[in-house]
């Protein structure tokens, strides 16, 4: 495999991509659902709990060891040979490779394509308008980034003028978090809003949601679950 330079998207009709699979989404409003991923690499924050640090972390991982360039025929066909009405786009930060997304979502007529992305980066109009939906995830001071890195008011606010976004916050500490999201949701009119556990194991997922329930039900927030971990599933 040869060596992928740091910055996506120059090679026209491809994509710098983690890898695929097939499985239910686990999370958000979609919970449960049978679908495919595709996870781009590359990202633009570097998160203290990420879980997909192969994506980014070059200290840790060769970029041409864990991501390869592919044209984006094969994703098309090997979503339709999936036969499935979702495909979720996920990273990294999928949104650093907005020509693949549009080209992608451009050949599946008939199949809903969802973008998993943090919210620092504006979608362009004609993709804005293509995709069936955003679920977007603003960082927290627990994600150790800070905050002009990882809180992006034109971009958000891009987002949610979509219609058909969502916003899901990871919660690591609901004393501090809880306070935080507040904060954001009122500042940058946030809505619909998903809180979710922080955590890698069926008990601190459980743990997480039943600290949830009560501080989202108070603020008509949603509680997203975490069902991969949850079922063991990918």
């Amino acid at each position: 495999m040869s060596v992928l330079p740091l910055l996506p998207g120059r090679a026209e009709g491809t994509a710098i991509l983690a890898e695929k699979f097939e499985s239910f989404q686990g999370e958000g409003p979609l919970t449960g659902q049978r679908c495919v991923f595709i996870r781009f690499s590359r990202c633009n924050l570097k998160c203290g709990f990420c879980d997909t640090p192969e994506t980014w972390d070059w200290s840790r991982y060769k970029p041409s060891e864990v991501s390869e360039r592919v044209p984006v025929a094969d994703l098309v066909s090997w979503v339709r040979e999936r036969a499935v009405d979702l495909v979720v786009i996920t990273g990294g930060e999928p949104m650093l490779q907005q020509p693949a997304i549009a080209a992608l979502a451009g050949e599946l007529p008939g199949v809903r394509v969802q973008i998993e992305t943090n919210g620092t980066v504006e979608p362009v109009p004609e993709l804005a308008d293509r995709i069936d939906l955003w679920v977007v995830s603003p960082k927290l001071a627990n994600s150790g980034m800070d905050y002009s890195a990882r809180i992006k008011p034109l971009a958000l606010g891009a987002l949610a003028a979509t219609s058909r976004a969502v916003f899901k916050f990871v919660v690591a500490d609901p004393a501090n978090d809880i306070d935080e999201i507040t904060k954001l949701v009122e500042e940058y009119h946030l809505a619909p809003v998903w809180a979710m556990p922080e955590g890698t194991t069926r008990e601190a997922v459980l743990a997480g949601m039943d600290a949830l329930y009560g501080p989202a039900a108070a603020r008509g927030w949603n509680v997203s679950t975490r069902l991969h971990i949850l079922t063991g599933a990918r």
